[in-house]
């Protein structure tokens, strides 16, 4: 009997990891491109610095720990490519690398590597880097969709994820559609985003932008680090709506909001889990 070991999820729909990988890496780098539009080549020299130091990161952890090499794979390419476009393009280019470094060895290969991370590497990069070097991270330009032409190129971004709406919006609908992602966490997210902005009276442009669509389509649907459970990843795409307008709605910032939202839920993504498994038709109580 021939017997497969491979990294969550494990049903198996002809579905792989270096599919999915590349398929998302596809997608952020024509948002890159676009970045590129807006910011300049500062956007450039930050996306290929902070790709290559994740990438060499993980080359040098799976030389020196004598692992197979699994650049392929794409995933040390996603990590760094997230983690650039969550910054701004001014930024000093050696804070992208320390992040890198700590995303691809402290957060991804600390936790047990591919498909064992608690946490998104690069969220948690972000978070890091964010608490060491607050002034260094942060934006002084909040996006705003005034115009519909804002969510195709938004010139207002702060971040490199900010430039374009309708970029992640095709690309989220293409995941969900190849099923590389499940629908439930990006419908829920995003729907009851809407919902309860309406409610607190929030203005929409300010709330739907670039960087709550990266965490609607890409951040929050992570395979590894959201419920494996139907009902489990309902709750967690609720979870992530509710948070996201809360943390925006008292700070000012739904930019900010969307990041911290996501690492807090993926921080209770086991305990959700855990507590949506199906019981057993016949179990027998204790």
């Amino acid at each position: 009997m021939k017997f497969t070991v491979s990294h969550p999820s494990h049903i198996r729909e002809g579905v792989t990891i270096k599919s999915i990988m590349w398929s998302k890496i596809v997608i952020l780098l024509v948002l890159s491109l676009f970045s590129v539009v807006v910011f300049g080549l500062q956007a450039l020299a930050l996306v290929l610095v902070s790709v290559l130091a994740a990438v060499l990161t993980e080359a040098g952890i799976q030389k020196l720990t004598n692992q197979e090499l699994t650049i392929k794979d794409g995933d040390a390419v996603l990590i760094g490519l997230i983690m650039a476009l969550l910054l701004p393009p001014d930024i000093k280019l050696w804070i992208p690398v320390v992040g890198a470094f700590f995303a691809v060895a402290l957060v991804k290969h600390g936790f047990g590597g591919l498909g064992s991370t608690l946490f998104n590497p690069a969220i948690a990069a972000w978070v890091f880097m964010k608490m060491s070097w607050g002034a260094l991270t942060g934006s002084g330009s909040i996006p705003h969709i005034g115009e519909y032409t804002d969510l195709l190129v938004e010139f207002g971004a702060g971040r490199l994820a900010e430039v374009s709406s309708v970029v992640l919006i095709i690309g989220g609908l293409y995941l969900v559609y190849k099923k590389y992602i499940d629908w439930r966490i990006p419908l829920l997210y995003l729907s009851s985003t809407i919902i309860v902005a309406v409610i607190l009276g929030e203005e929409l442009s300010y709330v739907l932008t670039g960087m709550l669509f990266l965490g609607v389509f890409i951040l929050a649907p992570d395979p590894t680090t959201s419920p494996i459970t139907k009902n489990g990843r309902i709750i967690y795409g609720l979870l992530c709506g509710i948070m996201t307008v809360i943390y925006g709605y008292l700070t000012y910032n739904y930019v900010v909001a969307v990041l911290y939202t996501v690492f807090f839920a993926n921080a209770v993504a086991p305990f959700i889990e855990k507590n949506t498994y199906p019981k057993p038709v016949n179990e027998v109580p204790a």
